[in-house]
């Protein structure tokens, strides 16, 4: 088969969770005798020199496309993400001739890549992988000055994926999801892990402190993780947290901030934020600590979870983090329930009772789970027989109605894309101005 990508990230630029999903299967599906090609492109990347490696070939999309796609989407100026996420799809849908020459395509949900790929009548069967989309990462943790955009696009990806050839999800909780979303089948296939890619951790390790790897973000779970060890008061464990902060959902202030007014006696207490680190040092980290907590509120999949099994180590996993499917509670790793403090706690109690033998025999079991289930050969067998069965079956019969695919496609520049201000009241746009305008002034002092 002839396969082309068309993703927002891939190594060795980016790092993100996407990326590590096609580092480990788009070799190995190569490496199967398929001939494939990748376009990385995105609405706020820039374009980076054009490469080959493992026999794929991989292109970046031009940024001057996309700001040319931008203008043809001025409708949407007020809401500038949408209006860049539906210029770098079309961009991307230009610069690959819509397909053509290709046997199948693979999109993703996120970045709404997957508009042109549906709307068209004439494109080569199209899998959309959905590993978190735009209005999904709105809707856990949404942002106060993004309500309008968060609902609107929340409303095109559910009616456009109704239509798509094929959904793929690589958690059974976001294939339930997206099927009662769609009213559709969702294919569930888990992703591979490439072990080569894991410092195996030592026979005996420092047994430090725990670790959370992930963005400082509400749905990231970091406020649960704060709550639970509060409950535990002076028996809760340090734990060690990488990943960059974010904004918090006033978007006037970060959440780290919000951490050390509402947790002063857990954040940079028990809770030691670190920083970022290449994947490298991250890994040794992860070989080292105690036990890994996956606190998520929700999460696609998360691979923290799945390298710190690989290690060998205990995970302390969310049910709503969708990597959950891999662990069997106390077997394997231990689960608690999603955005329950308490049931964290309990968790965390448990782990801290294990000996440090209990910890390797839970830690060798977990670290089989991942080899025998995430295998990059059998996993790639099964998306190959399902790229091969959608070959087979042909395009979805049913395309979406004319209202949407008018919403997602390209129109003419407008004259005067912000003539939607004329519609409200002068004194609220005047004291509106102001307030920004002293605001910057603030923050420059």
């Amino acid at each position: 088969m002839k396969l082309l990508y068309i993703i927002p990230e891939y190594p060795p630029h980016f790092g993100g969770g996407i990326s590590t999903f096609y580092r480990d299967i788009i070799p190995e599906i190569a490496d199967q005798g398929h001939q494939i090609s990748i376009v990385v492109g995105s609405a706020f990347m820039s374009k980076l020199p054009s490469y080959v490696k493992d026999s794929v070939k991989v292109d970046f999309l031009d940024t001057d496309l996309v700001n040319f796609y931008s203008h043809k989407f001025s409708c949407y100026k007020t809401t500038p993400e949408l209006q860049r996420h539906l210029a770098a799809a079309w961009a991307a849908w230009e610069y690959v001739k819509g397909g053509d020459g290709y046997d199948l395509v693979e999109v993703t949900d996120w970045g709404m890549l997957f508009a042109p790929w549906i709307t068209s009548t004439n494109s080569p069967p199209t899998v959309v992988q959905l590993h978190a989309s735009v209005g999904q990462i709105d809707f856990y943790d949404p942002q106060i000055d993004s309500r309008l955009q968060g609902s609107f696009v929340r409303l095109l990806e559910a009616g456009l994926l109704a239509s798509a050839d094929e959904l793929q999800a690589n958690s059974q909780s976001n294939a339930k999801a997206w099927q009662l979303l769609t009213n559709r089948n969702v294919h569930y296939i888990p992703p591979s892990l490439t072990l080569k890619n894991i410092n195996i951790a030592p026979e005996n390790p420092d047994l430090g402190n725990g670790l959370v790897v992930g963005r400082i973000q509400y749905w990231k779970g970091v406020t649960v993780l704060c709550e639970a060890l509060r409950l535990l008061r002076e028996q809760a464990p340090n734990i060690d947290w990488i990943g960059r902060d974010t904004v918090y959902f006033d978007s006037k202030s970060l959440m780290s901030r919000h951490l050390e007014q509402n947790y002063r006696d857990i954040w940079r207490s028990k809770i030691l934020p670190l920083g970022t680190f290449s994947s490298e040092i991250i890994r040794q980290y992860q070989a080292h600590a105690k036990f890994i907590v996956v606190p998520s509120i929700w999460d696609v999949f998360n691979y923290t979870c799945v390298e710190g099994m690989a290690q060998g180590k205990v995970v302390l996993c969310s049910e709503g983090a969708g990597a959950v499917d891999l662990i069997h509670n106390g077997l394997n790793g231990l689960t608690f329930k999603a955005n329950d403090s308490q049931s964290l706690a309990t968790c965390l109690e448990t782990v801290m009772s294990w000996s440090a033998s209990k910890l390797r025999e839970v830690g060798l079991i977990a670290k089989e789970t991942v080899i025998k289930e995430l295998d990059p050969r059998l996993i790639a067998q099964k998306r190959i027989r399902a790229y091969e069965d959608l070959i087979t079956r042909g395009k979805y019969p049913m395309k979406p109605n004319q209202w949407l695919i008018d919403a997602v496609s390209p129109q003419q520049k407008l004259d005067r894309p912000l003539a939607f201000l004329d519609r409200l009241p002068l004194r609220d746009l005047v004291g509106y101005t102001i307030n920004r305008s002293l605001r910057k002034v603030l923050k420059k002092m």
